[in-house]
């Protein structure tokens, strides 16, 4: 296996990490790791994945409905919960490490309620991101012009 396999190759570069990491896992189980450890580096490398671009919300949360215990019996309702879970969580990380910073964004409804109705798992993690160094609203929305005016879209 050379460096290059993508250059060229017939996948793309997010194909081959799913594709390494499906591999990986069954190999692990194969060599009797605990099937614990193995279900958590799992879980940690999607969510990596998911961090980095690699993998869209959707399929993280599609992927860990097919995989998890206890989501055999409905998992398109369990992978909405867990995209919706996951996009708040995010959100109020946002405004915790704005709060924690001694930042109050929250009156400012304009950022405020947006933020929360954030269906953009990409854009709130730039957010969080921005949040540990944004001194004001315009520092944590540079570039992201919707947020950036009421009513905007």
């Amino acid at each position: 296996m050379g460096g290059s396999e993508t250059e060229g190759g017939e996948g793309d570069g997010s194909e081959d990490e799913l594709f390494n990491l499906f591999r990986f896992t069954t190999t692990c189980l194969s060599l009797g790791v605990p099937k614990e450890r193995v279900a958590g580096d799992f879980r940690h490398s999607l969510e990596d994945f998911r961090q980095r671009g690699v993998l869209p919300l959707e399929e993280l949360a599609q992927l860990r409905a097919s995989t998890d215990a206890g989501t055999k019996e409905h998992p398109a309702q369990w992978a909405a919960g867990f995209a919706a879970g996951y996009l708040a969580a995010w959100a109020a990380a946002v405004l915790r490490v704005l709060d924690a910073r001694g930042l109050d964004f929250g009156e400012d409804k304009h950022l405020f309620r947006p933020l929360n109705l954030c269906t953009d798992a990409d854009l709130l993690t730039r957010f969080l991101d921005r949040a540990v160094t944004a001194t004001d609203a315009g520092d944590l929305v540079a570039g992201e012009p919707s947020l950036r005016e009421p009513g905007g879209s």
